[in-house]
């Protein structure tokens, strides 16, 4: 990647970036054109190829860049400063649905991305995606306050529960076109709000 990317004005980084995220959100690896997102991202596809030598590198730095954006969110919002799991869970939803209003098409390249079955990236998107994932199980699992859950909870199985719900809601809105960040917020504060009831004292 050529770092004179970065010199660019933010403004012209977001567009290219929101233009990438969304061709590759709209298409599998292969079929994602760069002379598209060159278009969306009102630059010349020579100068697209100046800043990133090719498709593969374009796409594991949105990659990163997704996993690092969603990791700053939520250390913005505070996440693991509480021991209620259901507050971290409403934290954790209000920063990334903020995340999505910036960058549109972020979530649903994440979720495309997951599922992209090119040889020659699936293996490291799977990696840093169990990466991530086992480093905030991690976090959650040893702050949370286990006392407050009925006694007859398996927490550890109910986060994977939740973890599963979450995969296949998102999975379902990306499959029906681009996700809304305000019906994920309002969809889900309601069922953190019915987990609280069926799982706490």
């Amino acid at each position: 990647m050529n770092d004179k990317f970065f010199d660019l004005p933010e403004e012209k980084q977001t567009r290219i970036i929101n233009a990438a995220y969304k061709v590759f959100s709209e298409n599998v690896y292969k079929k994602a054109p760069m002379s598209e997102i060159a278009e969306a991202g009102d630059i010349s596809k020579a100068l697209l190829f100046h800043y990133f030598t090719n498709k593969k590198e374009l796409y594991m730095y949105l990659w990163g860049k997704a996993i690092e954006r969603t990791r700053k969110a939520t250390e913005e919002s505070q996440v693991a400063n509480t021991t209620d799991f259901f507050e971290m869970l409403r934290r954790s939803l209000l920063a990334k649905c903020s995340l999505m209003r910036e960058y549109p098409y972020l979530y649903s390249f994440s979720v495309k991305a997951y599922y992209e079955q090119e040889e020659t990236i699936k293996e490291s998107i799977r990696d840093s995606f169990q990466s991530a994932s086992n480093q905030s199980k991690t976090m959650i699992l040893s702050t949370i306050d286990f006392s407050v859950f009925r006694d007859d909870i398996d927490v550890r199985l109910l986060y994977q529960e939740l973890l599963w719900a979450s995969d296949g809601y998102l999975r379902e809105m990306t499959n029906s076109g681009a996700l809304d960040p305000d019906r994920i917020e309002n969809d889900y504060l309601r069922m953190i709000e019915q987990w609280r009831k069926v799982y706490l004292k």
